[in-house]
Formats: structure tokens, C-alpha cells, sequence
């Protein structure tokens, strides 16, 4: 019935609505001790002598001796307890004011583009947002995005219609820094739950690193909120990364939480509601009254009580229970075997039972880094990288897969400097040029570089700063070639950035940058509604620019923090 902490939390909360009630064990234990004294008396049976007793008494040895009364002390016990109100949870409210408040951590990197879970884990991650959404009715929500930074999308709020559309915004696009730290998202955490009783944390993801656990674990010691982990992924299905179950397990284990794996139906959207509205049932301050938990039992123990006086009573239940079971079990049982995965779609290739077999034997000898050494000694480099647990080892696997985005994810996760050198190169191979460039300039600027990686961080800058410079006379060359501005073309965001572009001369009444702060923005209406404008033409290009603008402020008040001390 209960699970995990659950089990100290009612602890905690248990006690009597009517704990008078529990008086009446006086009473009940003067009666059933007399009883007692009464049937071990001596009496004609105590003449007989041993083996004849054994021989013409039945069911007076053992365990079944004076059995009615045993039966009647437990029944009697239950009864009293059932009557003093037992009680650990209040009673929900009929007006629905005290919905719990839920705060969503969604992963929003390159591994939830994944397609185990179709059409994506990221695209079904959003729909048991909202299926989930739909069912708290009117619960308080907030979404927080992570990579390599984490960002609040949507503060929380009840109002589901402005929550939806900035939910369907959220790509890997619109996020500054790459990367996979979700414990980014813990001053988000406590700006917006506010260390409210009751609240719930939801992390879905595909993977947890082990400096993420640490951290989770560490954070949640001595936070009031519950932690729920929504593992978004198919282990059934082969992926080009996996999801990391063995991960998810341990940062249940180590923080207490609950761990709960999509499924085709609404199952896990009905176990996830049903934690949420449970913690706020047990933790949450509330004026309801407390809910009786002892009414359901009093119909079986009427049955019992009824039976006790009729003779031979205990041959006849079970008479009457036999009867009963034979009566609900079905007469034929047939077994089917009910998948509660998320379906695959028709591109992706289902593990068979054979390679399950054979990956539960390389399981019973090798770590899975050996298992990854293994298959990257055999040229099987994508393989090779679902099994590396280490960053640096899978995003070499990836990269000589040929892999350079998901590459590039893996190095970023190192988190020094040798991941962001090799996530540049990562950058480099798919044509990402000036991201390259930037990301090698940033890191030369660092006084903390070992001479040895200096040396390789200028020469890779110098080669793509050159690429750069001939993309830039390239681009010139084309520009000066057309009839005007009607002729060019915006360079689509999804597109590799290999330049920096032609500079083009622009008239000023044509063109004019204004950094406008909120306050000034909202004093003209005419500036707020063109904003509101832009912002409802597409969410995404407005979180993407917050996003940064966030990223921008936090370093800026990183680097005056610096130069104070």
C-alpha cells in the first residue's frame, strides 16, 4: 500500500480520531483472561490418561488450541482500533484549492531527439506533460528546461492555456549551452516552490551523470519536496543512445524518490498523479479534517461477529471461503503477455531475445566501459558508445562514428577543458564554423590551459578562423552580385553557421536597434503590444533569446563578483 518514505511520513502523521476507544482494551482483557483460566481449568479430560486424551480430543494441541478465543482476542483488537479512528491523511477538499504544486525538470537535450519513443522521447515527453496536466484539473504548474544551463520556460500557474503553447516551444534549438546538468535547475527549484509542503519535483530524462546524483542527493537531504524521476526512453528498442536506466535507479536510491517508466496508456500518468496528490495529502498544510481510514474494515468484521455464535462456526467459514474462491477464480486462466512500453515505430529495430541474452552474458563479466573498450576495438564505434558510461570514451566513439552532434554532447559533459577542445572539433566536423571559432577563442582566454593543449587550441583556431574568413569572402562576393535587398535570403537557424556573413549596409530608418528595459516597454502600450505580438508569433525565438539574455546576466554578475574580490 505504501512506498519508499511514504512509509515515515505516515508514521509521522498516524494517530486516533477517537482515542477513547482505546480504553475499552481494559475491559477486553479482564474478559479474555478469565475466559482463558476458565478453559485451562482442570476438568474430566485431565483424568484420562495421555495417550487416550491424544486419542479422543481433536484439534486441542498445537497452534489450534482454544483457536476461537486466539481468533476472537485478534478480532476484538482489530474492532477497538477500527473504532478509535485511525487516521494519517486529511481529507481531500470538494472545492479543489488544494492542488499540489508540481515544478516539471524537462531535458531538453540532443538525446531526447532520440527515436525509441516515437516520434520522438522529447514529442512524448510534452504529451504526458499535457496529459498529465489535464488530469490534475486546475494543479499548479512549472516548467524548467536544462542542458548545459537550465532556464524557467513557465513559472508556476494554474492556467493551462498560456502553460500549452510554451510547452510546444521547447526544442534543443533554443538552449545557449549544451550539455546534460540538471542540477543546473536547483535555484529555479527553490525560487519557485519556495519551500511549499507537499510540492513535487519532476525530472524526466534519459540519464543522469554521477556528478548530477551527487549533486540531487546532496540538495534533497534537507529539502521539503518529493522527487519523482519520469525515465523517457524504450530499453526494448535500439537506439543510438540508450537510455540510462542504471542511472535513473541510482539517483532513486539515493535521494529517496520514486522512479516511474513511460507507458503506452495512461498508466504512468495515472501512478504519477496519484504521487503527487498523495505527498500533498500527507505533507501539505491544510484546514480540511482528517480522513477516518478505519471504516472499510468494519463490513468484513460484521460478517465475522455475526458467525461467532452459531455452533461449529469455524468449520462452516471455511466452509464459506472455499466456496467463495472457487467461485471468483475463473475456470480457465489463459496468459498473455501485455507490453506497457511505448510502441516503436517502423525506422527503429527492436532488441530481439537473442541480443538481450547475449548483452545479459557480456553483463555477468564485463563493466559496460569494457564492454564499449571491446566493440571500439572491433571498428563497431556507435555500439561501442551506447555502452561507455565514461563522457570522454563514448564522445570518442561517437566521433569516429561519424556521430558529431551527439559527440559534441559527450565532450560538453567532461566539463574541462579538454571536452570543450574536443567538442570545438566535434563543432568543426559539422560545419559550425563560427560556434567552432568562438568556443576555441574562449578557451584560449583561460589562464588555467596546460601549454601542451594551447598549442592545439591556437592551430585549431587558426585553421577554422581561416575557413571562416574564405566563407565571409565567399558570402561577399555573392552578396555584391545581387540587384538588392529584395533578393537576399535569411539563412535558416536549423543550417550550419559556417560564417559570419556579408556585412550590409542597412539604412538607419529601415533598421533600428533599441534595448528597451521591461519598465519602459510596459510605460508605451504601443512598444508592449508589438512585443506581445512578436512574442505570440513564435514562443520558441522568444524563449531562445531569454534564454541567452539569462545566460548573459549570470556571467556578467559572475565576472563583477570576481573583480570585487
Amino acid at each position: 500500500m505504501f512506498e519508499g518514505q511514504t512509509w515515515q511520513i505516515v508514521i509521522s502523521q498516524f494517530h486516533f480520531l477517537r482515542p477513547m476507544w482505546l480504553f475499552a482494551f481494559i475491559p477486553m482483557g479482564l474478559l479474555i483472561g478469565l475466559r482463558w483460566r476458565e478453559d485451562n481449568r482442570p476438568n474430566w479430560k485431565d483424568i484420562l490418561p495421555l495417550h487416550l486424551r491424544q486419542a479422543l480430543t481433536i484439534g486441542e494441541l498445537g497452534w489450534r488450541k482454544q483457536l476461537p478465543l486466539k481468533l476472537l482476542i485478534v478480532v476484538t483488537t482489530i474492532a477497538i482500533i477500527i473504532c478509535a479512528g485511525p487516521s494519517w491523511k486529511r481529507q481531500a477538499s470538494p472545492f479543489g484549492e488544494d492542488k499540489a504544486s508540481m515544478l516539471v525538470i524537462l531535458d531538453n537535450t540532443q538525446s531526447m531527439l532520440q527515436t525509441d519513443l516515437p516520434p520522438s522521447r522529447l514529442d512524448r515527453a510534452k504529451q504526458k506533460i499535457r496529459d498529465l496536466l489535464a488530469q490534475r484539473k486546475g494543479g499548479k504548474t512549472g516548467l524548467v528546461v536544462f542542458a548545459g544551463s537550465a532556464h524557467l520556460a513557465m513559472p508556476i500557474t494554474q492556467d493551462n492555456q498560456v502553460f500549452m503553447p510554451f510547452l510546444a516551444a521547447i526544442t534543443p534549438e533554443i538552449m545557449p549551452v549544451e550539455g546534460k546538468q540538471a542540477e543546473r535547475a536547483f535555484a529555479l527549484i527553490d525560487g519557485q516552490l519556495r519551500q511549499e509542503l507537499g510540492s513535487t519535483v519532476l525530472l524526466i530524462t534519459d540519464g543522469v551523470n554521477q556528478a548530477t546524483i551527487d549533486a540531487y542527493e546532496a540538495f534533497f537531504a534537507d529539502k521539503p519536496y518529493q522527487l519523482l524521476i519520469f525515465a523517457m526512453g524504450n530499453s526494448d528498442v535500439v537506439s543510438d543512445v540508450p537510455i540510462d536506466m542504471a542511472s535513473l535507479k541510482a539517483l532513486v536510491n539515493a535521494t529517496g524518490g520514486r522512479l516511474v517508466e513511460v507507458t503506452v496508456d495512461n498508466a504512468d500518468i495515472d501512478t504519477l498523479n496519484r504521487y503527487i496528490e498523495r505527498n500533498m495529502q500527507l505533507n501539505g498544510e491544510s484546514s480540511m479534517p482528517w480522513e477516518d481510514m478505519g471504516y472499510g474494515l468494519l463490513i468484513p468484521m460484521a460478517i465475522v461477529m455475526l458467525l461467532w455464535f452459531r455452533k461449529g462456526w469455524l468449520v462452516q467459514w471455511c466452509t464459506i471461503v472455499t466456496l467463495s474462491l472457487n467461485l471468483v477464480m475463473p475456470w480457465q486462466v489463459m496468459a498473455e503477455t501485455v507490453s506497457t512500453k511505448a510502441a516503436s515505430v517502423e525506422k527503429v529495430e527492436p532488441l530481439t531475445l537473442w541480443d538481450k541474452t547475449i548483452q545479459r552474458w557480456w553483463d555477468l563479466w564485463l563493466t559496460p566501459d569494457q564492454q564499449g573498450q571491446r566493440l571500439f576495438n572491433q571498428n563497431q564505434y556507435l555500439e561501442a558508445a551506447k555502452h561507455f558510461t565514461d563522457p570522454l570514451r563514448k564522445g570518442t566513439a561517437y566521433y569516429y562514428a561519424r556521430e558529431y552532434k551527439l559527440a559534441q554532447s559527450a565532450f560538453i559533459q567532461m566539463e574541462n577543458d579538454h571536452g570543450l577542445y574536443n567538442a570545438a572539433s566535434a563543432l568543426a566536423r559539422q560545419r559550425e564554423y563560427v560556434k567552432a571559432r568562438n568556443l576555441l577563442s574562449s578557451l584560449l582566454k583561460k589562464e588555467t590551459l596546460s601549454p601542451s593543449l594551447r598549442a592545439d587550441v591556437e592551430h585549431n583556431l587558426a585553421v577554422i578562423s581561416g575557413i571562416v574568413e574564405e566563407v565571409n569572402r565567399t558570402s561577399e562576393s555573392q552578396s555584391s552580385s545581387s540587384d538588392g535587398p529584395e533578393e537576399s535570403l535569411e539563412l535558416d537557424e536549423s543550417q550550419p553557421q559556417t560564417g559570419d556573413g556579408a556585412d550590409e549596409e542597412t539604412v538607419e530608418a529601415l533598421m533600428v536597434k533599441e534595448t528597451l528595459t521591461a519598465k519602459q516597454m510596459l510605460a508605451d502600450q504601443d512598444l508592449a503590444d508589438k512585443w506581445l505580438k512578436r512574442v505570440e508569433a513564435d514562443p520558441k525565438y522568444f524563449l531562445k533569446a531569454k534564454f541567452q539574455g539569462e545566460l548573459l546576466n549570470a556571467s556578467d554578475m559572475s565576472h563583477t563578483q570576481e573583480g570585487e574580490n
